[in-house]
């Protein structure tokens, strides 16, 4: 204990309080029963939760003490100074403390109420209280700050639980209804300190979120609503508030002076803030109060013991909402992470948690083998936790769900972006184009759209894509851990081979699709998409966008928006189709933040005939009409208005070569290995998976697998 450099402030007297301070400055107040034998309590997290009775401030102060000449002698002589009510941490209940000749308030009467050790015998801390006003406060009794508080979180239990048995909730001022799950989801949150809504990735967890605020606001008065997501979900939360309900919502940015304005001056009711952005606002968050705090994606926060998630704890907050799609049982440490930003003292302490639901290996030391006594573990989290599944609420959803992910691009796939804006403008602004102004503005737009998705696809070097690494979260959440198909979509091949590099890395079985596949072998990679359980992802070009029935999966995932809404239709029309088995269709979109995809989303997009003649290919010479190529100026023209400027690279790599291997399905394709060809890959062993993007044409190849082995093609 000295080793890990605490200090201490004695007390005037051994038997009493004791200020102990840490190295990081933080100071917890340490009261000694029994000096000597280190027994009594403190003000520190640690002690109300671990149920040992003591922690490491506690035993510090007591061993400095005792090192003190005379400590003995004097410990005998003294009597604790007063009537202590504080927290017992052992058995999670108030409990009474004193020495010596017993005040007049302390009757038979009061001393009744707690047994022999000086604990209180009812089991609800709320059953103190009307002793507690019986006895008004007098000058020898001192109450421990964490039992009024404890008192304060047992008495507004019992008074929401009195208002949700004894009145309908209000109806929320929401502009979209909510469905029946839905509205059960907002009953169960509205009038619970926290709550865990647990709903199936695509089931709307956000306007359930929305529906509780609003809820909340009506009942107890909240003006105050914190929105704790993702960086890329953000933006997604703010058009969520402002299409469902009729409140403003701010999404927290900037420097520091103007995200600390934003939290005192604005008024919105609903503020957005990012997990990363909460370590550097912890006073200006601290300050603003917040009535509820919203932790969206929650799965997401892999440790938390990382300074961000102890911000993140601290937030001061009336009530908690959790949002998370993942299965509470397929990872107990998240859990139980989760479970201590809603209620610290559900589950504490961590050993005795681990001791009750974790199973140990024998041979590697430390490491998790299973989990234990699950059925215990839910009947705890009941009363906080509502999860449903897709499959048990099918009859209250629409056809399809989209959600639209607004991902923030990288700086350089910025400086790329803009660099090809700043050539693309003095084009749009000629007064006649010619077909070869037309081709350079296909091909400008076309590596605009690249930047969004991957630096990889323009320069064949750098390996940034923020896209990339929200899908993988997305593949977890809804392939890995919820065991549902998904059909992925990218229209560049060189997409595709980054995606499933992706996925061979994570383990993830999957099949891929592109113009490259025959005709006649494309329904072998289907049935096996079908039919095999164990894959999960159909991966495709939009080569597969047409003549395919993919009805196994229940969700698209467009990594780029097409411009084309007709090739957007026949994307989802690939697996939304008669014979689905799932009458409800998960839509997920993948779009760069202020970029051209985003402008395209808002519906500044071209008409299709245009896009069709002048940027799907076809025919090397397109004709306009004056109207026509008015039009199409005009739109493109709006579209760009106010990009950022930047250098241009002049180093433009043509799209991936027809002879790259790709990781394409050998078995499925009864295809014989043969040198060049790219079906003879393996894809569904998840080590060996080809990384290497060249290959020299009409010759034997070595290229390394993820293991580092090499096989010969």
């Amino acid at each position: 204990l000295f080793d890990q450099n605490l200090s201490l402030t004695a007390g005037d007297m051994y038997k009493g309080e004791h200020l102990v301070q840490t190295p990081d400055g933080r100071q917890y107040t340490a009261t000694l029963h029994d000096p000597e034998a280190g027994r009594g309590h403190c003000d520190c997290p640690d002690y109300r939760t671990n149920r040992l009775g003591t922690c490491k401030h506690l035993l510090f102060a007591s061993q400095a003490l005792r090192r003190k000449k005379g400590f003995a002698k004097q410990v005998a002589r003294e009597t604790f100074p007063y009537v202590d009510l504080y927290w017992d941490s052992i058995h999670q209940r108030p409990a009474l403390f004193h020495e010596g000749r017993e005040p007049a308030f302390l009757t038979p009467e009061v001393l009744a109420l707690f047994d022999d050790q000086g604990v209180l015998t009812a089991q609800d801390p709320a059953d103190l209280l009307p002793l507690l006003d019986k006895l008004g406060r007098p000058k020898q009794l001192r109450i421990d700050p964490e039992v009024l508080h404890r008192i304060d979180l047992a008495c507004q239990d019992r008074q929401l639980a009195e208002i949700a048995a004894r009145q309908a909730l209000p109806e929320p001022d929401l502009a979209l209804p909510l469905y029946p799950y839905q509205r059960q989801g907002m009953a169960f949150a509205a009038c619970k300190t926290a709550a865990l809504i647990g709903d199936e990735m695509g089931l709307g967890k956000t306007p359930q979120a929305i529906a509780t605020a609003l809820v909340k606001k009506e009942i107890f008065g909240f003006g105050k609503v914190l929105v704790i997501t993702l960086a890329s979900l953000k933006e997604q939360w703010r058009r969520e508030i402002e299409r469902f309900s009729r409140e403003k919502a701010l999404v927290i940015g900037g420097p520091a002076p103007q995200r600390q304005a934003q939290y005192a001056t604005d008024d919105s009711l609903f503020k957005i803030t990012n997990y990363e952005a909460v370590l550097r606002d912890t006073l200006a968050i601290a300050r603003y109060k917040p009535d509820l705090v919203i932790l969206d994606e929650a799965q997401r926060i892999k440790n938390f013991n990382t300074k961000t998630a102890a911000a993140v704890k601290q937030i001061p907050r009336a009530h908690s909402l959790v949002l998370t799609g993942t299965p509470l049982e397929n990872k107990l440490e998240d859990v139980y992470a989760i479970v201590q930003f809603l209620d610290p003292h559900l589950l504490a302490p961590l050993w005795r948690f681990a001791a009750e639901h974790f199973m140990l290996s024998r041979k590697a030391r430390g490491r998790i083998a299973g989990y234990r006594n699950l059925d215990k573990l839910h009947a705890r989290l009941k009363p906080l936790v509502i999860r449903r599944k897709k499959d048990e609420v099918l009859q209250d959803l629409p056809e399809q769900v989209v959600n639209n992910y607004f991902i923030d691009l990288h700086v350089k796939q910025q400086r790329l972006h803009a660099g090809y804006a700043q050539s693309l403008m003095p084009l749009l602004n000629k007064k006649f184009l010619t077909p070869m102004d037309l081709r350079h503005i296909q091909e400008l737009l076309l590596r605009m759209r690249q930047a969004c998705n991957a630096t990889y696809l323009i320069d064949r070097k750098t390996h940034i894509s923020p896209k990339l690494d929200e899908l993988t979260q997305i593949i977890d959440e809804v392939a890995v851990q919820n065991r549902r198909k998904m059909v992925i979509f990218s229209e560049w091949t060189t997409m595709t081979f980054l995606i499933a590099r992706k996925l061979s890395r994570a383990g993830v079985k999957f099949v891929e699709l592109s113009g490259k596949i025959p005709v006649n072998k494309r329904q072998a990679l289907i049935d096996e998409f079908s039919s095999n359980p164990e894959c999960l992802v159909f991966l495709s070009t939009d080569a597969g966008g047409t003549g395919l029935n993919l009805q196994a999966a229940d969700c698209v995932v467009n990594f780029e928006p097409p411009w084309n809404p007709a090739r957007l239709n026949q994307r989802i029309g690939r697996v939304n189709r008669i014979g689905q088995k799932s009458r409800c269709i998960n839509v997920i979109n993948l779009i760069a933040k202020n970029s051209i995809e985003e402008k395209m989303l808002a519906g500044l997009q071209l008409k299709t005939d245009l896009f069709e003649a002048v940027f799907d290919g076809g025919a090397d010479t397109v004709h306009f009409s004056r109207e026509k190529r008015a039009e199409l100026l005009n739109r493109l023209r709006e579209m760009m208005q106010e990009e950022p400027i930047a250098p241009v690279s002049d180093n433009v790599p043509e799209e991936i070569p027809d002879d790259t291997p790709h990781f394409l399905n050998p078995e499925v394709l009864g295809a014989e290995p043969q040198p060049l060809d790219v079906t003879t890959l393996i894809v569904d062993d998840p080590v060996k998976r080809v990384d290497n993007m060249t290959m020299a044409h009409g010759l034997e190849a070595r290229v390394p697998f993820l293991d580092h082995e090499l096989v010969e093609l």
